[in-house]
């Protein structure tokens, strides 16, 4: 039978009664003072938990500011790379560039140069040209004809 029944008029008749009634009021104060000192402790354990969740929010919210002071110093760092990676390209590319205008003015030197003596060549051609019909107009048109041959034999090769 149940503790909390006492069956007062048979099997069929059970009545209900405060525990109270039924325990001896010794073993009821132990009872409460036990549950007493478990609120007690569990209040305590809430409270430590608590504490430490606290502890907890408050490490994340310094992790927070570090991990974002760490991503802005990394942004700028790689801000400030890619602004050197840029100079230094556009250094090497100007460098690259007067390089090439230099060669350009060197080979247009050279190729200016180069005509130059072709035209000189040329004009001395055209001077020996004039001199050799002048010759020929002197003498007779066979010995013309020889002077043209070999001034062609001449230049032909």
């Amino acid at each position: 039978m149940d503790k909390n029944e006492v069956n007062e008029s048979g099997p069929h008749e059970a009545k209900k009664t405060d525990r109270i009634h039924v325990k001896p009021l010794p073993d009821i104060l132990d009872e409460m003072d036990a549950n007493i000192r478990a609120a007690a402790e569990a209040a305590r354990r809430a409270e430590e938990a608590a504490e430490a969740a606290k502890r907890a929010a408050a490490a994340a919210t310094k992790a927070s500011k570090e991990a974002q002071g760490a991503a802005e110093k990394a942004a700028e760092d790689a801000t400030r790379q890619a602004r050197e990676a840029l100079a230094e390209a556009a250094k090497k590319a100007s460098e690259a560039a007067e390089e090439a205008k230099r060669s350009a003015n060197e080979a247009a030197a050279e190729a200016t140069k180069e005509a130059r003596e072709i035209a000189k060549e040329v004009k001395n051609l055209a001077i020996e040209l004039a001199l050799v019909i002048k010759e020929a107009n002197i003498h007779s048109s066979e010995a013309f004809v020889k002077d043209i041959d070999a001034f062609a034999d001449k230049w032909s090769k």
